[in-house]
């Protein structure tokens, strides 16, 4: 028992360190807390609706956007945040903090203690593997569509974390349009993410 406790302990606490895990500090300093499980629960916006279901995602990263489709038309757009060296260029390895360039799906859904929710996409592809081992670097995993840091639960910050890129590579989003975005994407949509 206590065998499997641990390795439950050791899997949780690094997927919490690789996806995505560096949060900004607020404009003051402010940083910390967690979100619980209850804390991305029953929120109306984030409730899937098929009816309203996006069939592809699309990040235009040169305009810090994310379009919503269905039927081939726009259905909503949101502001983002990506990789804190994005302005380098395009991820090619892990640890460089850059937004991959790709075409992907959504792997899953779920909370998460440091980011509110968390989508993983299915980054690296068969075209980033290729890349990465051509040049002999680990291309990394664990890219996310995410919401906030614990201090800007309420959206307080939100004028402040949109103005910069600050995540490891992954694109961020309010925690209310992440909810938004929740309740019309289903595991298994497509996203584009383009410069």
């Amino acid at each position: 028992m206590k065998k499997g406790f641990l390795l439950l302990s050791v899997l949780a606490i690094s997927l919490f360190v690789t996806s995505c895990s560096k949060a900004p500090s607020g404009p003051t300093g402010i940083t910390g807390g967690y979100y619980t499980s209850e804390d991305c629960q029953n929120k109306p916006d984030a409730i899937y609706d098929p009816s309203k279901a996006a069939d592809k995602i699309v990040v235009v990263k040169s305009e810090h956007k994310m379009y919503l489709y269905k039927n081939g038309k726009v259905i909503e757009t949101f502001p983002v945040s990506l990789g804190a060296n994005d302005y380098q260029g395009n991820k090619v390895k892990r640890g460089d903090k850059k937004t991959p360039v790709g075409t992907y799906k959504i792997l899953n859904k779920r909370c998460h203690p440091v980011k509110y929710r968390a989508m993983t996409i299915s980054y690296p592809n068969a075209e980033d593997r290729r890349r990465a081992a051509d040049l002999g670097v680990d291309p990394g995993s664990l890219i996310t569509i995410h919401g906030q840091p614990h201090w800007n639960a309420d959206g307080h910050g939100d004028s402040y974390t949109l103005a910069h890129d600050w995540t490891d590579g992954c694109v961020a989003l309010t925690n209310s349009d992440l909810d938004k975005l929740w309740g019309r994407v289903s595991v298994g949509t497509t996203i584009e993410l383009k410069n």
